[in-house]
C-alpha cells in the first residue's frame, strides 16, 4: 500500500543559513580550506548542479576575521535579491563552504532529504513570490509559507534518483557542447586565416594569409544595403504583412530565432525583400556584444529586414557561408567590438563596413572550408537538440513525481537514462 504524502509549510521542514558579508580586501585568494561563493559562481559550468568550483577562497583566520558562517554540506542556496533572483537559479554544496549575503541557503529538517529540496525548489518561480520594489527580494516569510506535499522518505529517494540520472544525462551533453565549440573556435580560427594545405604565405594589412589568397574589402565581393528605417515595434499582427526580421532575430551564435516576429504591409518592399543566401548582418545595437552578429537567411516565403540590420548579397564568385563564418569568427574576437563607434547606440555604419578588409581564397577554398565548418556545426545542434530533449523530459519528470500525480514503488529498481 502507498504511503499518503502529507502536508506542510516550507517553513516547516527547513531550517535557513545565513549568508556572510564579504569585504573586497579579503577576495582573491585561491586554494584555501574554504570556498566561498558569490552569485557569479552558480554562472559556473562546473557548478551545474553541485558547487565545486569558486572565484574565492578563505581560511580559518578570514572567517574568524569576518565572524562567518561555514555551511555544511548538501545546503541548498540560491540568489535572494537583484535580477539574479528571477533566474531561478537552485544549486547545492558540495563541501562545507560560504558565501555572501546576496545568497540565501536552506537545509532540510528530518523529514526531507537535501535532492529532493533541490529539485522541489527548482519548481517554484520566484517571480510570483518577489517583495515589490526596484529591486526584486524575497526574504524568510516568503520561503516559510510556500506549501510543500511530502511523501515518505523512501519516495523522496526514488524521485531524486530519477531525476538526478537525468541531470547526469543533461550534464554530460553540456560538456560535450561546450568541447565542440571550442573544437570549432579552434578550427574557424586555423581554416578562415591559414586555409587548406597551404606552405607559403604572405604578410598583408590584415595578418599572415596564404600566398594564394587575396585581401578585398567587403564592398568589393558583395552588396551592402541598410534595412527598412520604419517604426514596427508593436506590429505583432501577421495580418499586416510580411515579416520584418530586427536584431532581435539574430541570435549571438548566428542563427534566426522567429520566435517573435514583427510584421510590415508588403507594398514598396521589393527592394529590401530578401532571398535565399543573403547575410544579416547587426551593425548597430544598444549592447556591443550585439554588433557583428551575422545569420544566414535560408527561408521559405516573404520577409523582408529592419535597418539595424545590413544585408550582404555576395557576388557569385564568393560564397555566403564561408563570409557567414568568416565574419562571426571576427566577432567571437571582439574585432567589431573593437571598430564599433559609440554614441547612443555601438554602431559600424554600411560605409565603415564596406571598407572592412577580408580574406578572399578560391571559391573552391572557399567551399570546402565551409563544409569542415558546417560539419562540427551539425554536431554541435545534433547535441543542442538531444539537451532540449532532456530538458523537456526532466521538466516532465519534475511536474508528475514532485507532485504525486504519477507514484513511485520504492521497491522498484530505478531506470537510468
Amino acid at each position: 500500500m502507498m504511503i499518503e504524502w502529507k502536508s506542510f509549510l516550507l517553513g516547516d521542514v527547513i531550517e535557513y543559513a545565513n549568508g556572510s558579508s564579504f569585504p573586497n580586501r579579503f577576495q582573491g585568494l585561491k586554494q584555501k580550506k574554504y570556498d566561498f561563493y558569490k552569485v557569479s559562481d552558480m554562472n559556473n559550468p562546473k557548478n551545474f548542479m553541485y558547487m565545486v568550483e569558486a572565484e574565492n577562497t578563505v581560511d580559518d583566520e578570514i572567517v574568524e576575521k569576518l565572524k562567518a558562517k561555514v555551511h555544511p554540506k548538501d545546503t541548498v542556496i540560491f540568489p535572494k535579491v537583484g535580477a539574479a533572483l528571477l533566474t531561478n537559479k537552485r544549486r547545492i554544496l558540495s563541501k562545507p563552504s560560504l558565501f555572501d549575503n546576496n545568497i540565501m541557503g536552506i537545509k532540510p529538517k528530518k523529514e526531507l532529504l537535501p535532492l529532493y529540496l533541490y529539485y522541489f525548489m527548482l519548481t517554484i518561480d520566484f517571480a510570483k513570490y518577489v517583495q515589490s520594489g526596484a529591486v526584486p527580494s524575497i526574504n524568510k516569510t516568503i520561503i516559510d509559507n510556500i506549501p510543500i506535499n511530502l511523501p515518505s522518505l523512501p519516495e523522496q529517494r526514488k524521485i531524486a534518483a530519477i531525476l538526478s540520472s537525468v541531470d547526469e544525462a543533461i550534464e554530460k551533453t553540456e560538456t560535450i557542447i561546450e568541447q565542440t565549440e571550442k573544437v570549432k573556435k579552434g578550427l574557424m580560427q586555423q581554416l578562415l586565416t591559414k586555409g587548406i594545405g597551404h606552405t607559403k604565405f604572405k604578410k598583408t594589412e590584415i595578418g599572415e594569409i596564404p600566398e594564394k589568397w587575396e585581401v578585398k574589402k567587403i564592398g568589393e565581393i558583395a552588396s551592402v544595403e541598410y534595412g527598412i528605417s520604419e517604426s514596427v515595434s508593436s506590429n505583432t499582427d501577421p495580418s499586416i504583412g510580411i515579416p520584418i526580421l530586427t536584431g532581435a532575430n539574430i541570435t549571438l551564435d548566428g542563427t534566426l530565432d522567429l520566435s517573435k516576429l514583427v510584421y510590415i504591409e508588403k507594398k514598396q518592399q521589393e527592394r529590401f525583400q530578401l532571398k535565399k543566401g543573403d547575410l544579416l548582418f547587426n551593425w548597430r545595437s544598444g549592447s556591443q556584444h550585439h554588433v557583428g552578429k551575422t545569420a544566414i537567411f535560408n527561408l521559405d516565403g516573404d520577409y523582408t529586414y529592419a535597418s539595424f540590420i545590413l544585408r550582404i548579397r555576395l557576388n557569385e564568385d564568393s560564397h555566403n557561408e564561408f563570409y557567414y563564418y568568416l565574419l562571426n569568427y571576427l566577432k567571437s574576437i571582439d574585432y567589431f567590438i573593437k571598430n564599433t563607434s559609440m554614441q547612443v547606440n555601438f554602431k559600424l555604419n554600411a560605409s565603415s563596413f564596406k571598407e572592412l578588409l577580408v580574406v578572399k581564397p578560391t571559391l573552391e577554398e572557399q567551399i570546402r572550408i565551409s563544409k569542415i565548418i558546417s560539419s562540427v556545426d551539425k554536431k554541435i545542434q545534433k547535441e543542442k537538440n538531444r539537451l532540449n530533449q532532456l530538458q523537456t523530459i526532466k521538466q516532465g519528470l519534475m511536474q508528475v513525481l514532485l507532485t504525486g500525480k504519477v507514484r513511485v514503488k520504492v521497491d522498484d529498481e530505478v531506470v537510468s537514462s
